[in-house]
């Protein structure tokens, strides 16, 4: 009778240990997991601001185009993402007399905050840019 009741404590022992561990390693999981989708959320974020200021860049080398043109093809990628708080500069100031050769710098931001999935812990006040450089034809 005895033998029987040493194991009925290990057991519950065992349990107690198991729940400690839970309640330390929980946090931690999911900490992690947040932590993932945040950055793969800044990934998909830094994707967008490329491709907008490659886009609006072929706009902006093109013959005849103005940088007006250029700011609304990239307007319209960003929005296409779903990409808030954005900004577009295109230097040198682009117009459809620029002349060819004229080398084009598009330049994309946008705040990390405001395209994060939740509460911004892990990212405050970053700004991730975007920087393209063309030769107008």
């Amino acid at each position: 009778m005895l033998l029987r009741k040493r194991q009925h404590d290990f057991k519950r022992e065992r349990l107690g240990g198991a729940t400690v561990e839970f309640a330390l390693c929980l946090p931690l999981m999911i900490m992690l997991v947040f932590g993932s989708m945040e950055a793969s959320n800044a990934l998909f974020l830094r994707q967008g601001l490329s491709i907008a200021a490659y886009e609006a860049a072929q706009v902006a080398t093109q013959s005849g185009m103005a940088a007006a043109a250029a700011e609304a093809r990239a307007q319209e990628v960003l929005d296409a993402r779903n990409i808030a708080g954005y900004a577009v500069t295109i230097s040198p100031q682009v117009t459809a007399t620029t002349s060819p050769g004229t080398t084009v710098t598009v330049t994309v931001t946008a705040p990390i905050d405001a395209n994060s999935l939740g509460p911004s812990w892990y990212f405050t006040n970053s700004v991730i840019r975007s920087t393209v450089t063309m030769r107008r034809l």
